[in-house]
């Protein structure tokens, strides 16, 4: 660990207050910070403090209060390590191992792809291997609560399940792979036994219990990780993505299905779903980029049946998550290019290529948005109808992770370290 002064009226015992950043892309997967000071411009001299990781991970930062948790994976033995960090110091605070099993990933997968969520309680993760699903559940301290093993994963890229904390549920997709279609992915003669069982499931916040299950069609394994819709009637409902079953609305405190658009997504399903409006959007493909980007508004006591209300094809985003602010979509591509669009029809406002390739999913800050690349570099972008870059800022690592922001900084996961931006005046 590097600490590094930035201010001393920002350095100080406690971390100024702010909203969290519980789970992936931060509340309710929006990707939307209400941070106000957090620089455009930076060097690593600006850095408050920067913490090196045991093993590697491709998995995002989730903060609340002044804990911040990850995981991380040895890539020789697939060890697992649950880790809690100080937001404040940077120091490590207790790191919880696991012991698993190696498995054939795609090259850019690893084995700590996941997301973890966390409330005052403590925290929740998730990790795959052939043999076993983990959901795990520690405290404040990191002593377990409890955990569950789902059996069997089977995917052809590996996993990156993510939990999402839903009122006193803990709710996952277990999303995995028909044998058949895993075979043309995997190289020739590898063994492979059975079908994957595919399940939404909500377990008990508190106890681990199985609450509901859902069983889901098997075709492709998916990572898109859920969000909450909020009805008219007041009422929640989760929405899942994946091949086999499309777009699903389901109600949290029953289990019982709601809706369902079962072709919306039809080949693999990263991106997670964007709440636009009245609008649901999702991407799918099968490729290194997307297909196409769907556009839903589902039903409502009017009208019985989900509906396309626009389909994207150009320059579509198959892993990065887009960003709905203020009536606009933005989409950046693993190809380099960002696209902004009407997010009520879909109609371009700008197009254009940046430099480098994504993985990570942009955020929003104060109307600027944050495009991490492949190699590090923190791209800055204004998040309006004109197309405007204000600035690149290297990390010091190649970074594939949704970067959080709390406490008025910005932290940044690296595939071996943390790091973390203060906010405030003079930068």
């Amino acid at each position: 660990m590097k600490p590094l002064l930035l201010f001393s009226v920002v350095l100080t015992s406690t971390v100024a207050e702010s909203a969290d950043w519980p789970r992936f892309r931060g509340p309710n997967g929006t990707g939307i910070s209400d941070a106000k000071s957090i620089p455009t411009s930076w060097t690593a001299d600006d850095f408050a403090w920067t913490t090196d990781l045991p093993g590697q991970g491709h998995g995002s930062p989730i903060v609340v209060g002044d804990r911040i948790y990850l995981l991380s994976g040895d890539e020789q033995t697939a060890e697992r390590f649950v880790l809690c960090v100080n937001a404040t110091d940077g120091e490590l605070l207790w790191r919880r191992g696991y012991t698993s099993t190696p498995a054939e990933l795609h090259r850019d997968n690893n084995y700590a792809s996941s997301t973890p969520a966390a409330d005052a309680d403590g925290v929740v993760a998730a990790w795959t291997s052939p043999d076993s699903f983990m959901l795990v559940a520690l405290n404040n301290d990191g002593k377990e609560v409890w955990h569950r093993d789902l059996g069997e994963y089977k995917s052809a890229w590996g996993g990156a399940p993510c939990p999402i904390i839903v009122d006193d549920l803990v709710v996952i997709l277990n999303d995995q792979m028909d044998p058949k279609v895993m075979a043309r992915f995997l190289p020739k003669g590898t063994e492979i036994t059975g079908p994957g069982r595919s399940a939404a499931i909500a377990f008990d916040r508190a106890t681990g219990k199985i609450r509901w299950e859902i069983a889901r069609h098997t075709v492709i394994a998916g990572y898109a990780t859920p969000c909450v819709r909020q009805l008219d009637d007041g009422r929640k409902e989760i929405v899942f993505f994946g091949t086999g079953n499309g777009m699903t609305g389901v109600d949290p405190a029953t289990g019982n299905v709601n809706w369902e658009l079962n072709d919306a997504l039809r080949s693999r399903t990263v991106m997670s779903p964007v709440l636009a409006g009245d609008l649901i959007i999702g991407s799918h493909g099968l490729g290194i980029v997307g297909d196409k980007l769907v556009a839903v508004r589902p039903p409502n006591e009017q009208d019985k049946d989900a509906e396309v209300i626009f389909e994207l094809r150009k320059s579509i985003p198959l892993v990065p998550t887009a960003i709905y602010t203020n009536g606009l979509l933005f989409m950046t591509c693993e190809t380099g290019i960002v696209t902004c669009v009407n997010a009520t029809n879909g109609k371009e406002v700008w197009r254009e290529r940046v430099r480098g390739k994504f993985y990570a999913s942009p955020i929003c800050i104060d109307d600027r948005l944050f495009c991490v690349d492949r190699s590090g570099n923190v791209i800055v972008l204004a998040a309006g109808r004109n197309f405007a870059q204000l600035a690149s800022n290297p990390l010091p690592d190649d970074c594939f992770a949704t970067p959080a922001v709390a406490n008025e900084s910005i932290y940044f996961r690296t595939a071996s370290q943390l790091i973390a931006l203060r906010g405030g005046e003079g930068l």
